[in-house]
């Protein structure tokens, strides 16, 4: 068997009542609010495909951030939902992903540029990745 779950005291990420995290980070309440939302949303993007997040808040009476927080988490994507959000990088409007295919390649180059820097650097020429 697996090591036991130890309960954790936290704050509910919504409305800040302390509540003994399990596996969720908001207490039951906001939860079912919060599935509600999702529901109108997932409805409203089914009717509507390719709106904005501000059409779909709007529409759905909810505030874009919560709808920002469901793309962000993956959650429209992983229910077959697209819809036009900002590119967490540039603000460019996009449909799928958090950042705009330029911006992720830009990263890849960033990130392959520091690596090849850091082998430079290292006496073995590791990298110094994990092994």
């Amino acid at each position: 068997m697996g090591a036991p779950v130890t309960p954790k005291l936290i704050s509910c990420r919504v409305c800040g009542v302390i509540m003994v995290k399990f596996s969720k980070d908001v207490c039951q309440k906001c939860y079912t609010a919060e599935e509600e939302i999702f529901a109108r949303v997932r409805d409203y993007l089914r009717a509507n495909p390719g709106v904005t997040v501000e059409e779909v808040a709007k529409a759905v009476q909810t505030e874009p951030s919560k709808i920002e927080f469901f793309i962000s988490s993956g959650r429209m994507e992983r229910v077959g939902l697209q819809i036009a959000h900002t590119c967490q990088t540039c603000n460019k409007v996009i449909k799928v992903g958090l950042i705009c295919p330029e911006c992720s390649k830009a990263l890849k180059e960033k990130v392959s540029t520091l690596q090849q820097e850091l082998k430079k650097k290292l006496p073995d020429g590791s990298g110094g990745g994990r092994r």
